[in-house]
């Protein structure tokens, strides 16, 4: 394990001097601007948009050294950022890198794309900056974003290009005024390889709802999708009360999302193809300091684990008609994949699966008798599992399972994770 904090001061007018600090003040009084630079991703030929298990590690140890540097600071967080460059928008690295940290201080995370191409456009780096300084009260504001964004972050903030090393981890600009100082850190955390598969409690011998098949046969002119299965999961847990709301999930719900893979593995023929959920940029009616991130996130360790790419929906997480066509007609504009033996793992908000799964066999099928007979998806209910095939004749079987995970036992804390 590396000792030592380093860190590198950049001033505005003033040349870089190298430095060694324990940690960042983080001022109460003070700009406070926590710069994150995504953790480990993997090659670019792999093509997924997610971090790589050894960057998960990283984000799940960041999150406990942040909350740490925040301790006794709490009432100064004002705002926890994720941000995509606007030629990558469905890039998930950033979100995956900071959200560890926003769980544990029980926070949303605002996700936004930004135009690097363009310091003066209405969404750029610049701008957030000069909104924030401009429009927002001091105090803690942590962004997590590709390094060329974090870059131009840094230099909106100080007005000096930042020379950051290999070994920069994050970086804090600080001051009473702009332009602000910098300093950069290695926050000393060893790479890990090792998915953290963490345990989770005994399985439970049945499921929350009981086992139901409904099948329809294929209307005709549907251009169906041939010996297709989907495995639908709802997001993890989410709601310790009915006022909670912030787009994000609980401690109990990491247990489940980090936990859940070998449950979700056995229950599948193979690994999926598709791993497919609502977009984190939908906003959920808490403005602009919140995205709807759970779903997303939900489904992320099975395709980090995986070494698959996380689709994102290009339709609203509330909008079931798109979802039920998107998944099982061939027709639709969205969610193009593989016209047959498709394997897809989905995760959305449960009401909207359940709507969208009645408008598969009402609309779709047009089978309004076979829509009435689905079971109900409790509100409580964060374990079950909903399977829709087809055949190759596009004939449409739902079947219902669990991942015997049971909520009741999952700890109300967060996992550690020890260096």
């Amino acid at each position: 394990m590396r000792k030592l904090i380093l860190a590198v001061m950049v001033m505005l007018c003033a040349h870089p001097a190298a430095a060694q600090m324990a940690s960042p003040a983080l001022n109460a009084n003070d700009w406070n601007f926590v710069l994150v630079p995504t953790f480990d991703v993997p090659p670019k030929e792999q093509a997924t948009n997610n971090l790589s298990v050894t960057g998960l590690n990283h984000s799940l140890r960041f999150g406990q050294i942040l909350k740490g540097l925040t301790s006794g600071k709490d009432g100064q967080i004002r705002q926890i950022y994720a941000l995509t460059s606007a030629d990558d928008p469905n890039d998930m690295a950033a979100l995956e890198s900071i959200e560890p940290f926003a769980l544990l201080t029980n926070r949303a995370v605002s996700v936004k794309s930004v135009n690097t191409d363009d310091p003066a456009a209405y969404n750029s780096p610049a701008a957030l900056v000069g909104d924030i300084l401009g429009n927002h009260p001091r105090g803690i504001y942590l962004i997590a974003a590709p390094s060329a964004v974090i870059v131009e972050l840094a230099q909106a903030l100080t007005g000096a290009v930042p020379a950051i090393s290999e070994n920069a981890d994050y970086l804090v600009a600080f001051g009473s005024a702009s332009p602000l100082a910098l300093n950069i850190y290695d926050d000393g955390i060893a790479a890990d390889a090792e998915y953290p598969d963490i345990p989770l409690p005994a399985a439970t011998t049945s499921c929350p709802s009981v086992s139901v098949t409904i099948s329809a046969t294929a209307p005709s002119g549907l251009n169906f999708y041939v010996s297709q299965t989907v495995h639908l999961i709802r997001h993890v847990e989410a709601h310790p009360t009915n006022s909670f709301e912030n787009g994000n999930y609980v401690c109990q719900g990491q247990w489940r999302a980090l936990g859940a893979n070998s449950r979700l593995k056995n229950l599948m023929p193979r690994l999926p193809g598709y791993v497919f959920s609502s977009n984190p940029h939908n906003l959920i009616g808490c403005g602009d300091a919140c995205s709807y991130i759970r779903p997303a996130l939900t489904a992320a360790p099975f395709a980090i684990q995986n070494g698959l790419p996380l689709t994102l929906a290009t339709f609203k997480w509330d909008d079931p008609e798109d979802l039920a066509r998107a998944l099982f007609d061939r027709d639709s504009p969205y969610f193009p994949h593989a016209a047959s033996d498709a394997n897809i793992l989905v995760a959305w908000e449960h009401g909207n699966l359940q709507s969208a799964v009645k408008k598969v066999f009402k609309d779709v099928y047009q089978n309004p008798q076979a829509a009435d007979l689905l079971p109900r998806w409790s509100f409580s209910d964060y374990d079950t599992v909903w399977i829709l095939s087809t055949d190759e004749k596009g004939t449409l079987t739902f079947t219902n399972s669990c991942e015997h995970i049971p909520t009741a036992s999952l700890p109300s804390t967060c996992p550690a994770f020890w260096q």
